[in-house]
């Protein structure tokens, strides 16, 4: 092992020390990250593949400690090899000899003429063997899953585990160990030793390993945060955390909405308009480890009409959105829908909404005036008296009456009637629909009058009826001019 590589290997040990004490801080995590930084770039001078290989498994150690405490992945990626900083050993064997050496190259050979006589008689017994370093263990390549199959592979590796989790084992290497080499394990709950494997000797040829750590039985694994440690003798040469969560699963307060985010105050069931082809189902979870089976059915009309299979990668407790889409250009059909949500194969919840068919929806009723009747008088139930077919009207008039029928009138209706005299305005009132005295349809009438009692001056007259500003109807009628005779 060359010095490089020396230099790691203490610097891991004592970060390796740091986390058996939970020593675990800023400033521990911050120092990992220097560590896989110098790791990284150490790349660049260690040209031996078995070197570089160790480089490699260090980084991906620390790395999963750091990603463990902050969710995120530090950049490990080995720098390639520097020819700058590794010359060829042929370069080393052309450089210059100092003039000190070749001044006692001659002395020197004296020397070895006369121990090459003596050495003569040594030429046959075998050479001893170089006394090579051998790098001290550690653990690389680590996984824990709900447990481990008849062949001994690990199943459903994840690092967040479900409630009622039966068993949870690990899979990993411990790269360096040799056979003779003693080892141990042990896992803790909030800093407690809750399973352990006693002292024995590796006693295998293979560096990989599957254990069974944890059974909980019918109830399942005790939920909290747990940390397997791995010992070579009495050092640490690894960790890994994982966690078993509280709560199991559930999902509630589900939502559909048109856009991609719900509005303001909107509600799990609604309606809505024809041509919808998008549809966006929200809801809150917890409880959802990594692994598990999530699925969205949407039913039209009892119907299934689409289903998704999601395995759950995020994390165990939040919000989120998930989309069904309409086959091609197509907008989902009217009727009524609903969308569950299915976790591990047990259904949590359910939304309803409906897709309202235009020709089903009910327009409300519109309110409106007919056509008007200009007379010069009325009776009680609206029947027009003394009418002009042509609307003329003599000069000596002095009031006149639009009659008209109306329609669907509601209580509070803003109306009014505008009478206008050759182009401009002459009179105007306006009022607010009463349904007690005039009902919601019939006949009424507005009159137009000189307030002095006299007669109307000649032109031409119309009359429009509003209703919330809005025209309904008008007619025009004339009065004659006075001429003497």
């Amino acid at each position: 092992m060359n010095d490089i590589l020396k230099a790691f290997q203490r610097r891991h040990q004592e970060k390796l020390e740091q986390l058996q004490r939970d020593e675990v801080d800023e400033a521990l995590i911050d120092g990992l990250q220097l560590l896989i930084a110098d790791l990284r770039q150490a790349g660049g001078a260690v040209a031996d593949p078995a070197g570089r290989g160790q480089l490699r498994a260090l980084m991906r150690f620390w790395g999963n400690v750091v990603y463990d405490h902050t969710d995120a992945y530090p950049d490990m990626t080995l720098h390639p090899l520097d020819p700058g900083r590794t010359p060829p050993p042929e370069e080393l064997a052309r450089r210059p000899l100092p003039p000190l050496i070749w001044a006692l190259v001659g002395g020197a050979a004296a020397i070895i003429i006369a121990v090459g006589l003596v050495g003569l008689g040594r030429l046959t017994r075998p050479e001893a063997a170089p006394i090579t370093a051998t790098p001290a263990p550690f653990l690389s390549d680590v996984a824990v899953g709900a447990g481990l199959d008849s062949s001994g592979a690990l199943e459903a590796a994840s690092d967040i585990f479900c409630t009622n989790t039966a068993e949870i084992a690990a899979e990993f290497a411990l790269e360096g160990i040799q056979p003779e080499m003693e080892w141990r394990w042990e896992v803790k709950r909030d800093g407690d030793i809750v399973a352990d494997q006693p002292t024995a000797p590796w006693g295998r040829e293979t560096q990989r390993a599957g254990v069974r750590l944890l059974a909980g039985g019918s109830e399942g694994v005790e939920p909290g945060q747990y940390e397997l440690l791995v010992y070579v003798g009495e050092r640490v040469v690894g960790a890994h955390s994982f966690r078993v969560l509280d709560t199991a699963p559930r999902v509630f307060d589900l939502q559909v909405t048109d856009a991609p985010r719900p509005a303001e105050g909107s509600t799990s069931e609604g309606a809505f308009e024809d041509g919808v082809r998008v549809f966006y189902l929200s809801y809150e979870y917890e409880g959802l480890c990594l692994g598990v089976d999530a699925s969205y059915v949407l039913y039209h009309e009892g119907e299934r009409v689409q289903e998704r299979v999601e395995t759950w990668s995020s994390a165990p407790q939040g919000e989120t959105q998930i989309s069904f889409q309409a086959p091609g250009d197509l907008s989902f059909s009217s009727g009524d829908y609903e969308a569950a949500v299915i976790v591990a194969g047990e259904e949590q919840a359910r939304v309803r909404f409906t897709i309202v068919d235009p020709a089903s929806v009910e327009k409300p009723p519109v309110p409106a005036m007919g056509d008007i009747t200009i007379a010069l008088g009325v009776q009680p139930d609206g029947e027009p008296i003394i009418t002009a077919p042509d609307n003329v009207f003599d000069w000596n008039t002095k009031v006149v009456y639009a009659i008209f029928d109306y329609v669907d009138m509601s209580d509070g209706l803003r109306w009014s009637a505008v009478w206008m005299r050759n182009g401009q305005e002459a009179a105007r009132e306006g009022h607010f629909w009463d349904i007690e005295e005039d009902g919601a349809e019939g006949a009424r009438w507005v009159a137009h009058c000189n307030e002095l009692g006299r007669v109307l001056p000649g032109g031409n007259y119309s009359v429009t009826l509003y209703i919330e500003n809005v025209a309904q109807r008008t007619a025009d009628f004339r009065i004659l001019y006075y001429v003497p005779q």
